[in-house]
């Protein structure tokens, strides 16, 4: 684009859309984004996709959710967009966000590697054979940058002779919209703990209008360590880390609640949802809950 839209028509939720849509709006061009689910960021849990469609319908983007688009066509200087209900989305401009898949390169077969529909196969080590190493979308694990480079640090690790495999189960998303929008792990747990973002401590370090925010953690745990986590907030995707950090080394949810998290910082919200998180799991009476301190 050289000129901010004068409306913009877009197909797809989810990432792309939803921080396109934003940015666009937040430009003075109108938007119009089509989600066939019934929230934006169909791949995360439903919470998270419905607080940042909030964010999105308050800064004036119109969302049509839960319903397909049919047919796309030009008409004239505009592109019109069929919903399967028989409305018409007209705009200057069309952005097809409906998600990517891994592109192998043609021969594979001539190295003994092979190739499905979700990408390249690879082993442990990400080794697609013989003197054949993976990285990247190719491998089709997730379609991120950050899994990419951690890939290539695997890759590096084994061809220098550092034996080393790969791990997947703490991958985070996040989501640049304002507020970010970030996850990490499984999306349903046996426990889950929801913080509100408006009820941690502040002072002026921060501005006042988080006090009216929607924003939120979500923990989730199996009654001995974290699982997984959600959140919208300002800078959601740095202070997930923690989280993410916690579910790959499996530190114990006792562990985590004695942190001494600092005043006054977003990290704070972990104190609640952890203090949520630990009564679930006592009510229920888990073992792991007897054990903490």
């Amino acid at each position: 684009m050289k000129a901010v839209p004068r409306r913009l028509l877009i197909l797809g939720g989810g990432p792309v859309g939803a921080e396109m849509a934003q940015a666009v709006r937040r430009l003075g061009g109108e938007v119009a984004l089509v989600e066939a689910a019934s929230h934006v960021l169909a791949r995360e849990p439903a919470p998270l996709g419905q607080a940042l469609g909030e964010v999105l319908h308050r800064d004036g983007i119109e969302l049509y959710l839960g319903i397909h688009a049919t047919a796309a066509r030009r008409d004239g200087g505009d592109y019109v967009l069929t919903l399967e209900d028989g409305r018409e989305l007209r705009g200057d401009h069309l952005l097809a966000a409906t998600g990517r898949r891994p592109r192998v390169p043609e021969g594979l077969d001539t190295v003994g590697a092979t190739a499905g529909p979700h990408g390249l196969a690879v082993d442990a080590r990400l080794r697609a054979g013989q003197q054949l190493w993976a990285v990247g979308d190719v491998t089709g694990v997730r379609l991120l940058t950050h899994v990419g480079k951690y890939q290539g640090e695997v890759v590096a690790a084994n061809i220098l002779g550092e034996p080393r495999e790969a791990h997947y189960e703490a991958i985070p998303d996040a989501v640049y919209t304002d507020p970010q929008a970030a996850s990490v792990g499984a999306g349903q747990a046996r426990f889950t703990a929801t913080a509100k973002l408006s009820e941690v401590a502040k002072t002026a370090t921060y501005t006042h209008a988080y006090a009216q925010s929607n924003g939120f953690l979500t923990l989730l745990s199996d009654g001995e360590y974290l699982t997984g986590a959600y959140a919208l907030g300002p800078e959601a995707g740095e202070w997930l880390q923690q989280a993410t950090l916690a579910i790959r080394a499996q530190v114990p949810i006792d562990v985590l609640r004695d942190v001494i998290q600092p005043f006054p910082t977003f990290s704070e919200i972990y104190v609640d949802a952890l203090k949520t998180l630990h009564g679930q799991i006592t009510a229920a009476g888990h073992p792991a809950a007897a054990e903490s301190p």
